[in-house]
């Protein structure tokens, strides 16, 4: 066994055995705190390490153990948890507290509607047979693992609020407990389908479904009285059809003549981000991402109009940038899990989508499998997956670190998680939203050699005033114009490297990175202090060894003393106005003077 902290196993009975109600509760006030919508107070707030915080929650007065982390991330212990109201110790529940915070009834209502359906989900989903009985993770790999993490977001409070999902729907569309469904097909006239195949209708439905049931496809056609020509088949997440089908946008299905063709073909099972499903009867065969209109963590689970016609636009533009640099296959290998096909309803075909209600509604991209991107002795290991407990007491890691020793794994882990990213940043301009989801790491026995990333279609950025002299533009094809039209920062073009440098920043070090550390400080005593100091030697190292770079990374702005992130439970307090942020110390900093340092100055100054 690995060197384990000899203080960490008191730690860890609490990350294995919170409670439900317990876990939404801590995770909640540490996005509260992290985001300064309520502000803390410490005795010794360059302190890294655990001790009392104090913080006013309206007429509340709160005291809990915690310590608060790189980047001002907060970490509670729950247990310790108190209420007082005018000096008297008062027990406080979930409704009682929610309407002690800032903004309106109908916000407050609706964040408590969330995280109430976010207990009642974990508790239902702990108690299911398929859960309680989940084999030990570190035998699996890919699409199974993916499917094993059943955690949810480690910092959203919402983390599996899943609103939409009727009890059943949650046993049957959750990856935790789902045995598999096959797709419901409609046809939708082809005035108002955007088709963005690599093929045609006919060959791409007999490589993606089989002769067979291709066969079938075209025979439900006939069977509903529509001919081929004038109608296009859509593939949809059954949840999807009987929601839109009977509820209120069921009168704009006749209005355009979506007609049903039923179930049919091969079965799926969700991934962990729900939407995403694999094939079960063919491994081999693309994922299919579908829109499913239910709202889990931070947003509603459509997809977003306008991007499903440009996401195979923007995957070739991807890999045409990956495959033109040798590096990125040589130094700092990243592989590309491209969309190469999509479907979508669209009110005016040609143009950026409008403001009809089924737009992002009806809507399929499929992306090349897993497989298609391993070789025959490489697992892929999904970023969140690192920084897993197991049942028996141990990290999910822990193997790893006892064969390879701590830091030597955790350097190449490092190395191959940050650099591609920061490669494409720096060299191309091109921001890649890493987030532990959608990040892969490609191990052989546990070794890390490249990264994997997925779902490009609306999480990659770039500025024009930052894009490097040799990579290109992406060419979204007749929605071009579209795109040149609109401002920065709607769609993908943004106004300059700063907001490029947040995303990378936010996905893969703030939100992300940040639960690999916390987990290496429980489980063996790897101070986080060191933790981001690797991170910063190897954005030295990178600086080194391109010093051809260094303008463009100063402009970055990555290593000054505060950076700019996103609030992700703020935005559930207040109007909808788009994206909130807040500032948060750098442990990059050039001189990093302490994780807490200028902590209640960034929550004064917090929003953005």
């Amino acid at each position: 066994m690995a060197l384990r902290n000899p203080v960490a196993e008191a730690a860890l009975a609490p990350a294995l055995s919170e409670t439900p109600n317990q876990r939404v509760l801590r995770q909640l006030l540490e996005a509260l705190l992290f985001e300064g919508v309520v502000p803390c107070y410490t005795a010794d707030s360059r302190s890294g390490g655990w001790q009392w915080l104090e913080f006013p929650v309206g007429t509340l007065q709160a005291r809990c153990r915690g310590r608060i982390r790189g980047f001002s991330r907060v970490r509670l212990d729950i247990e310790s948890l108190s209420f007082q109201r005018n000096q008297r110790t008062v027990t406080v529940d979930l409704p009682g507290l929610i309407q002690e915070l800032p903004g309106s009834r109908s916000k407050h209502l609706l964040l408590l509607a969330e995280l109430n359906a976010t207990i009642a989900n974990e508790e239902q989903l702990r108690t299911s047979h398929q859960t309680r009985t989940l084999h030990d993770r570190r035998t699996l790999h890919g699409e199974a693992l993916d499917r094993a993490i059943h955690e949810g977001h480690p910092y959203h409070p919402c983390f599996k609020s899943r609103l939409g999902f009727e009890a059943d729907d949650l046993m049957r569309y959750s990856p935790e407990t789902s045995t598999g469904f096959r797709l419901h097909w409609v046809a939708v006239p082809r005035r108002y389908l955007d088709s963005q195949l690599p093929a045609s209708d006919l060959a791409f439905w007999q490589a993606e479904l089989g002769e067979e049931t291709a066969f079938l496809l075209r025979a439900a056609f006939h069977r509903v009285g529509i001919d081929w020509q004038a109608y296009g088949a859509m593939p949809m997440h059954p949840w999807q059809w009987r929601h839109l089908s009977t509820g209120p946008l069921a009168k704009q299905l006749g209005d355009v003549d979506i007609r049903d063709l039923g179930p049919l073909g091969d079965r799926y099972q969700p991934s962990q981000s729900l939407r995403s499903l694999f094939n079960m009867n063919r491994p081999g065969q693309a994922c299919l991402k579908l829109p499913l209109g239910i709202h889990n963590t931070s947003s509603r689970r459509h997809l977003e109009p306008h991007s499903v016609p440009s996401a195979p636009a923007i995957s070739r533009w991807l890999e045409a940038i990956v495959e033109s640099d040798p590096r990125l296959s040589r130094d700092y290998p990243l592989r590309l899990l491209p969309e190469y096909a999509s479907l979508s309803f669209i009110a005016q075909p040609g143009t950026l989508p409008g403001q009809h209600p089924l737009e992002g509604e009806l809507a399929a991209i499929w992306r090349t499998s897993l497989r298609a991107r391993l070789n025959e002795d490489e697992q892929a290991i999904p970023l969140n997956a690192l920084f897993q407990w197991q049942p028996d007491g141990q990290p999910f890691i822990e193997s790893w670190i006892e064969r390879y020793g701590l830091e030597p794994w955790l350097n190449a882990t490092l190395s191959a998680l940050i650099l591609p990213v920061w490669h494409m940043l720096a060299t191309h301009g091109v921001g890649l939203e890493a987030h532990a989801q959608n990040s892969l790491l490609v191990m052989r026995q546990g070794w890390p050699n490249a990264l994997l990333l997925r779902d490009f279609h609306d999480s990659v950025e770039y500025a024009r005033n930052y894009l490097a002299a040799a990579t290109p533009e992406p060419d979204l094809g007749e929605r071009q114009a579209g795109y040149e039209q609109a401002p920065d920062d709607l769609y993908y073009r943004m106004t300059g490297p700063e907001a490029l440098r947040e995303l990378a920043v936010d996905t893969l070090f703030i939100y992300n990175l940040s639960e690999l550390a916390l987990l290496l400080e429980d489980a063996y005593g790897f101070a986080e202090t060191r933790f981001w100091a690797q991170v910063r030697r190897l954005l030295d190292q990178y600086a080194q060894h391109h010093p051809e770079l260094q303008r463009r990374l100063s402009q970055l702005g990555w290593a000054q003393p505060r950076l700019k992130t996103e609030s992700l439970l703020t935005r559930k307090l207040q109007p909808d106005t788009g994206n909130v942020s807040h500032w948060v110390p750098n442990p990059l900093a050039i001189t990093p003077t302490g994780f807490t340092t200028s902590f209640t100055d960034h929550q004064q100054a917090r929003l953005s």
